[in-house]
Order: C-alpha cells, then structure tokens, then sequence
C-alpha cells in the first residue's frame, strides 16, 4: 500500500522519484526574523517547523538550509534551492517566483525613535525622510513609490536589526516592521527604550509565503503539496498560535 502511494505521488509530482522513496527538497530560509523563523528558536522558529512538517506529512524530505536573505533568494532563481520561506508579495518579486497561499498575516508600523510617534502620525511627515530596510527586505509598494519619486530616502544595511540602533542613533528616521517582530527585534538592543512603535492603524498589511522560482519545473507540484497541507492544518486548528496570532482553541 506504502509503495502504490509513493508511486501515485511520482505520477502527480513529477520531482518524485518512480518507484522510490521521494527526492528530498532543498529549501532555504533566513535567520532574524523572530518569532517567524530565527536559527535561535527550537526547530528553526514555527514557520520553519511548520514547513518541515507539511512536506514530512507528504513523505517528502525537506533539507532546510539557513543562508543570509539575499544569498537564499538569489539560490532560488538560480535553482540551487527547490524554495524559500517567509516572503511578502511584492512586485519585482511577482515577477520572478510564484507564491504559496498565505501562511500568516503581518501587520506593519513605523518604528521610531521615541518622540517622533506623535509627529510620525501626521501626513506627509515622510517625506524627506530616510526608511532603513536591510538588503533584500521586501517594503509595502506605497513606500517603494515615494522612494522611487525622491521622496523617502532608503538605507540599506546588511541585517535587518542594524536598523534599530540606525534609527537610535540618528543614521535612520524610521522602519517599516510587524509588531511581532519589532518587539522580538528590540528585545536584544540595550537602548531599546529610546525606541517605539507608532500608534494607530497599521500602515501596511501583508502576508508571508513559501515561493518557488517561476522558471522552476517542478515548482507547481511543490506549492500544490505545501497549500494541501497547510489548508488541512488550518482546517484542523493544528497551526502554532505565531501563525494563526491567536491561542488554539
């Protein structure tokens, strides 16, 4: 019974090895990006346990390797890697990969310095202004639209928490940052106290996926295996409360 399964999923999923066990996938993901995926957390973070877990229950092996953002996206496209995970949709993106269905959701505010959030609030308080995102960091398409148009200025260190003690210290005036992350990010600052999230409604909403190089042949079939199995884990309540941001019922 265990064979004629394996042998229907060869016959779906054409990456497959016929007749054999499964071809093991080669995923890649980054690091700093708590309480998504960190290679401090247990098991790589939830998001990394949830994928390793969606393609073990499929009987795929998952090699989940942990490289800088930039070099795992480029691994991507140039098909060293099968996928990578969590991404934000954005436009230069859509041009170059395809997107699983929605993990989770993120909600993004600014983050200043602490005495700049009532400023912050007001409109055209951007402009001029520098927004630091680390290289590769995907921002919301209105921010990428005024800093085409000269607008907002990008700084563009090498890791995203760089841009904490940018911003404490003058180099940076804000980012752009799910609340989750934020605070796991200011948590390992020692002057986080001169930093703090802009109240109000979110200026940006997004959400987080597995994607798959476009040009890649057996991508199709891996986003087909990864959205059965997280459409049956949400179904079944069985996604950790990071993703759902609610406790299991």
């Amino acid at each position: 019974m265990r064979r004629a399964g394996t042998l229907l999923l060869a016959v779906l999923f054409p990456f497959l090895s016929a007749g054999a066990e499964p071809t093991p996938l080669k995923l890649v993901t980054g690091s700093d990006y708590a309480p998504y995926v960190d290679d401090t957390l247990p098991g790589g973070g939830p998001v990394t346990r949830l994928v390793r877990e969606i393609f073990t229950t499929a009987g795929i092996t998952a090699d989940i390797s942990v490289e800088p953002w930039r070099r795992g996206y480029e691994g991507l496209l140039a098909h060293r890697f099968d996928a990578t995970f969590p991404y934000i949709r954005t436009e230069q993106r859509a041009r170059e990969v395809l997107f699983s269905d929605p993990i989770t959701i993120v909600r993004q505010h600014l983050v200043v310095a602490i005495g700049n959030e009532r400023a912050a609030m007001a409109t055209g308080w951007m402009k001029g202004r520098r927004v630091c995102a680390a290289v590769g960091y995907g921002l919301p398409a209105w921010l990428n639209l005024l800093i085409q148009q000269g607008d907002v200025q990008r700084v563009t260190p090498t890791q995203q928490r760089s841009c904490l003690s940018m911003i404490i210290a003058d180099r940076a005036d804000f980012m752009v940052e799910d609340d989750r992350i934020a605070d796991a990010r200011r948590a390992t600052v020692s002057e986080r106290e001169k930093l703090v999230t802009v109240p109000g409604p979110a200026a940006s909403e997004s959400s987080l996926h597995l994607i798959v190089a476009r040009d890649n042949p057996r991508g199709r079939e891996i986003l087909d295996i990864f959205n059965r199995g997280l459409a049956k884990m949400r179904a079944n309540g069985s996604l950790p409360e990071t993703i759902t941001g609610r406790p299991p019922s």
